[in-house]
């Protein structure tokens, strides 16, 4: 960074005054002497012209008395005066008198445009010879400036001398004036820096009743402050220091201990995480042989209904293999699926409903399956009841409600209300229940069952008739009644 070049206040101060002091020195150096050639030009003129008009009326009074003596007498006082270089007098367009023509000639002296001359620096009169009202005649005169320029330049002179003079007494004391007032200031700011090095002894000996003396006794005052304020700041950070050491011991400490402690979180995180492996391992292969048992179940209801003539024990067997099936699905999703403790019960309910249409070989042309199923995740306690349910109810509508349908529908819906409890809706469009029908005088096993299963989950079902049977059942869902508590 490129370092400033230090001007002191005084010599700001100096220059300053002394540029003004120079101009108006310049000032006073031109402009004076010219207004005094001017007034003094103009003085000369109106002098000139009065003493052309004096010397054209004594030269008229003697013409006109014909007393020439008194014109002569005119003429010779105008040679006399040492001030008039030359006099020319025109009578009827010729000279009638004349005195050092040649000047005259020299400078035109019949041109009165101009009054003042250069040539031999003369100023120009002029008076016409009047008598009797009529013009006779004409006077010209040259006067001499040689005194005028002379006194100007004299004047010119003691004004440069008198600038000059106040120029120089001027800056001097305007140097030692700005001394006298900066000098405090450069004490103060030699303190300053000293201060800003580290040094608060510094004070400022500036003893004045004025406004620096006021000053000087402010920045001691701020001096001792800074300097108490510092004191005890080095003891608030000495302090803190020694705390800061001992707590970072203590910290040490901790984390020493900490560090242990995670080491054996971490042991104790493996271990843990080897057993919940095993344990998944183990409930997997739990899920599964409970899944392979129940198909072995399934298996011989199977066998064994083969074995039967009777169609009604026929349809009790197959009854039993969809329900042992029903399990066993819920089983075989449980440890397919990477959660062990909830299914999807959708896809679960596509798979029974697939098993259940090959059980009963419905044409599926004729028989139209519809699920409006949401995205729900049922625990196997509950899930198994609810697959039995529907396990029920979609083998009652395939084998009574569609039993002489044409073109048939089973529709299962299943969500939340407001509440958050499950809603399951199972609907045909068969030929429905009798009017009379009484749940708990029927003599079906299987809405029996769906009964005794809607209980076990605390839920409520409901039989509608219109169109077909509509068979609506609500139970509370177990995992939000785990949050709630």
């Amino acid at each position: 960074m490129k370092k400033k070049i230090f001007i002191s206040l005084k010599y700001k101060l100096t220059i300053v005054t002394t540029l003004l002091l120079a101009v108006i020195s310049i000032f006073i150096y031109f402009y004076f002497p010219m207004k005094f050639k001017a007034e003094r030009l103009s003085s000369l003129q109106d002098k000139a012209n009065s003493i052309a008009k004096i010397a054209a009326y004594g030269v008229s009074s003697g013409k006109y008395y014909e007393d020439y003596d008194n014109s002569e007498e005119e003429m010779e006082k105008l040679i006399n005066n040492e001030e008039i270089r030359y006099v020319m007098i025109t009578m009827e367009d010729s000279t009638f008198y004349e005195f050092n023509s040649f000047t005259a000639v020299i400078n035109e002296y019949q041109n009165n445009e101009e009054f003042i001359s250069d040539k031999y620096e003369i100023m120009k009169a002029y008076a016409p010879i009047i008598i009797s009202d009529k013009k006779v005649g004409d006077i010209y005169m040259g006067f001499s400036l040689s005194t005028v320029y002379d006194k100007i330049a004299e004047l010119q002179t003691n004004i440069g001398l008198v600038s000059l003079l106040l120029f120089l007494v001027g800056s001097l004391v305007v140097y030692f004036i700005g001394k006298l007032f900066t000098q405090p200031l450069t004490k103060v700011v030699s303190a300053v820096n000293k201060i800003s090095e580290g040094d608060y002894s510094q004070k400022l000996e500036i003893i004045s009743r004025d406004e620096v003396g006021f000053l000087a006794n402010s920045f001691n005052e701020m001096v001792d402050k800074i300097a108490n304020s510092r004191h005890e700041m080095n003891k608030i950070n000495k302090e803190l220091e020694n705390r800061i050491k001992e707590r970072t011991k203590e910290l040490e400490t901790a984390l020493k201990s900490l560090q242990k402690e995670n080491i054996e979180r971490k042991k104790a995180e493996i271990e843990i995480s080897k057993s919940l492996h095993e344990k998944e391992v183990l409930l997997k292969e739990i899920h599964h042989r409970v899944k392979n048992n129940l198909q072995i179940v399934s298996s011989l209801f199977f066998f064994q209904s083969k074995q039967l003539t009777d169609p009604k024990i026929i349809d009790m067997f197959r009854d039993g293999q969809n329900r042992v099936k029903s399990m066993a699905l819920i089983h075989e999703k449980l440890y397919q699926s990477g959660d062990l403790a909830n299914i999807d019960f959708n896809e679960y309910v596509k798979k029974l409903t697939n098993f259940l249409f090959q059980s009963f070989g419905v044409n599926q042309h004729k028989i139209r399956l519809k699920n409006n199923i949401n995205r729900v995740e049922l625990s196997v306690d509950t899930a198994v009841p609810c697959g039995l349910i529907i396990n029920e109810l979609i083998s009652n509508s395939l084998k009574h409600g569609l039993k002489d349908v044409e073109i048939g529908e089973i529709r299962i819906d299943m969500g939340y209300d407001e509440n958050r409890r499950i809603i399951l809706k199972v609907s045909d469009n068969g030929k429905g229940m009798p009017k009379d029908f009484d749940i708990e005088k029927s003599e079906s096993l299987g809405l029996r069952l769906v009964n005794n299963l809607t209980l076990q989950l605390n839920g409520k079902v409901e039989y509608f008739v219109n169109n077909g049977t509509m068979v609506k059942i609500n139970f509370p869902d177990p995992n939000m009644l785990k949050k709630v508590s």
